[in-house]
C-alpha cells in the first residue's frame, strides 16, 4: 500500500510539471501569434488558459489529498507498530510471571515478524 501512495505521489508530481508546461507553452503561443490570429483564437486561448487554471486547482487539491493520506498511512503504522510492541512486552512479561516455557516462534511467525521489522525500518527511515 505505501509503494502504491508513493508511486501516485510520483505521478501527481509529474503531471504537475506537465500542466506548469502547458500552460507556459500556451502562453507563449498566445503571446508570439497574438497579432497573427483573429480574436475567436485569442478567445479560444484565452478560454484553454481558465481551464487550466481550473485543472491545476483539482491538481493541488487532489496531491494535498494524497498527502493527507501518505501521513495518516505513516501515523497508522506507528500506532500498529507501537501497541505490537506493547503486545509482545507483555506476553514476555506474563510468561516470565507465569515461569512458562518460551516457544520459538513457527516458520510463518518468523517470517511475519521479519516482514514487520522491515516494514518498520523502511518506515522508520522515511520519516
Amino acid at each position: 500500500m505505501e509503494q502504491t501512495v508513493d508511486k501516485l505521489e510520483s505521478m501527481f508530481l509529474k503531471s504537475e510539471a506537465d500542466l506548469e508546461y502547458i500552460e507556459r507553452r500556451l502562453k507563449l503561443d498566445f503571446i508570439n501569434g497574438a497579432s497573427a490570429r483573429g480574436s475567436f483564437a485569442k478567445e479560444n486561448v484565452a478560454g484553454i488558459l481558465e481551464n487550466l487554471k481550473s485543472i491545476k486547482a483539482k491538481h493541488s487539491l487532489l496531491r494535498c489529498q494524497v498527502s493527507q493520506i501518505t501521513d495518516a498511512q505513516k501515523g497508522s503504522m506507528e500506532l500498529i507498530r507501537n501497541r505490537l510492541s506493547t503486545a509482545m512486552e507483555l506476553i514476555k512479561h506474563c510468561q516470565q510471571a507465569s515461569h512458562l516455557e518460551v516457544e520459538s516462534l513457527a516458520e510463518s511467525e518468523q517470517e511475519s515478524a521479519m516482514f514487520l521489522d522491515s516494514t518498520i525500518t523502511s518506515i522508520t527511515a522515511e520519516l
